[in-house]
């Protein structure tokens, strides 16, 4: 099945490079800042599954991976319906960051 968000599932593997940090965990490292990430599920269809925080920090990571990131700190996830076509919405932001385990 198709989401409108989802990577090929040998893509999406390549995501357990990437770690979830608080914002006080990723100011121990030194890092570099790669920007930020957003990623949106939009259910309109009852037989689609429904978004979750954690298909779309799944996606957040996905997206940061490609970025050569190697962590991720999501800023929010809001469920604002954006119009009446979507049943149910979900909204995630993250800043991606390259963190350099050798500084340590």
């Amino acid at each position: 099945m198709t989401t409108n968000i989802s990577p090929a599932p040998e893509e999406a593997l390549k995501t357990y490079k990437v770690e979830e940090y608080s914002m006080a965990e990723i100011g121990r490292y030194k890092t570099e800042s790669l920007g930020k990430v957003s990623s949106s599920f939009c259910r309109i269809r009852s037989s689609q599954p429904k978004p979750t925080e954690s298909l779309l920090i799944g996606n957040l990571k996905y997206q940061a991976q490609k970025r050569g990131a190697n962590g991720i700190v999501v800023m929010e996830c809001v469920d604002h319906k954006l119009n009446n076509d979507c049943a149910e919405f979900l909204r995630c932001d993250a800043l991606a960051y390259r963190v350099d385990f050798d500084a340590l």
